[in-house]
């Protein structure tokens, strides 16, 4: 249960310290005889979630020891903690709470570690108003908590996917298609557990704008209808689909489309145990199940690799590893085509894409001009 206000907490940053220009180290502390110098200039490095997790570490045993470990008394304050690197939210039952009670609770937790609250991203608000975290906003209507990408967040992406079509403006059309794509399917993938359905069409929708425009500037004496015929195709049901036709490495033809990222589907996402540890063996079975079921959806619309998966009891016969959601994989004859294989599922494997030449070695008939089917 998520209570009345929210503090919201994001990027604290270090108590002022030396300048890095001065060359001199910050000056070490001593703590229960471990010496311990304070990090003062790592923003937005490699290393910087980590250490802000290190750092932050212990702030959810503070606020459970001053307002209650227990679901019983605590309700009476409602205090939770959810954090990600140095962004945290705290929920509490009233406004005062958190200011009066809460806030300098969590003040005096990060000055022992060398840190403070920013303070123009540090904000008391009602459930109600809503606020960003993490590239999302979480609002209540009513009596329903939803969480949709943030106005920003979509702000930044239709951003930076104009500025990819503006730079490329007298580039190829495949090659513009061939960019887009990955920063589309990589901004749906992350929103695609959220009530995001009705913003991807809306982004669609400036991404055609924009892709329009890009191709009336290369041509201005031409029509509408020659622009459109030479830029854009009827592919399925849609009529507009900014396409184009290029060719495999093996010389096939194929058509290259712009994703729409309304095609992704809304799936919801399953929460993990909290008692769970992917570094115990005794919850192997518990990861397996989940890793299970992101492949069953990967493959929903793909009837017959999700055949050939489930016959291979989701393991590839190269390595004998799970094939999970992350991974690139092939259809591979075990009898080449050329030589008389079928194309039926006994003739075929799902193999990790990395596993198929070694196992057509290692079965004794591969061939440079064997044929293999490529995950989509």
């Amino acid at each position: 249960m998520i209570g009345n206000d929210t503090l919201v907490i994001r990027h604290c940053i270090p108590i002022v310290g030396p300048s890095p220009s001065d060359g001199t180290p910050p000056a070490p502390r001593l703590r229960m005889g471990v010496e311990v110098r304070q990090i003062t200039f790592c923003v937005r490095g490699e290393a910087s979630p980590t250490l802000a997790n290190i750092a932050l570490d212990g702030l959810e045993a503070v606020l459970a020891d001053r307002f209650g470990r227990t679901e019983r008394r605590n309700d009476r304050y409602r205090v939770r903690v959810v954090r990600f690197a140095d962004d945290f939210i705290i929920t509490g039952i009233s406004k005062e709470l958190l200011e009066k009670q809460v806030k300098p609770c969590v003040e005096v937790f990060l000055a022992e570690r060398g840190l403070q609250l920013s303070p123009e991203k540090t904000r008391i608000t009602h459930i109600s108003e809503g606020f960003d975290f993490l590239g999302q906003n979480v609002r209540r209507y009513g009596i329903t908590l939803l969480t949709k990408p943030s106005a920003k967040n979509v702000k930044t992406f239709l951003d930076k996917v104009r500025e990819t079509i503006r730079v490329n403006r007298s580039a190829k059309q495949e090659t513009l298609i061939e960019l887009l794509n990955p920063m589309i399917r990589g901004w749906v993938s992350y929103h695609r557990h959220v009530v995001a359905k009705k913003t991807y069409k809306m982004v669609d929708g400036h991404i055609w704008r924009a892709l329009w425009r890009w191709a009336r500037r290369r041509h201005p004496t031409k029509s509408c209808i020659w622009v459109r015929q030479k830029y854009f195709r009827t592919l399925g049901q849609r009529h507009w689909s900014f396409a184009t036709q290029t060719r495999r490495d093996n010389g096939e033809s194929r058509t290259l489309a712009r994703l729409y990222a309304s095609d992704t589907r809304i799936v919801r996402h399953v929460g993990v145990k909290s008692d769970a540890n992917p570094f115990d063996p005794a919850w192997d079975s518990y990861f397996a199940q989940r890793k299970n079921a992101r492949m069953l959806e990967r493959l929903q619309d793909l009837s017959f690799p999700k055949r050939l998966w489930q016959q291979q009891e989701g393991k590839c016969p190269g390595c004998d590893q799970l094939i999970d959601e992350g991974d690139r994989w092939v259809i591979q004859p075990v009898i080449p085509f050329k030589d008389g294989g079928t194309r039926l599922a006994t003739n075929l494997k799902l193999l990790d894409s990395s596993c198929q030449r070694p196992f057509r070695i290692a079965s004794g008939k591969f061939s440079a001009s064997d044929n293999r089917v490529p995950a989509p």
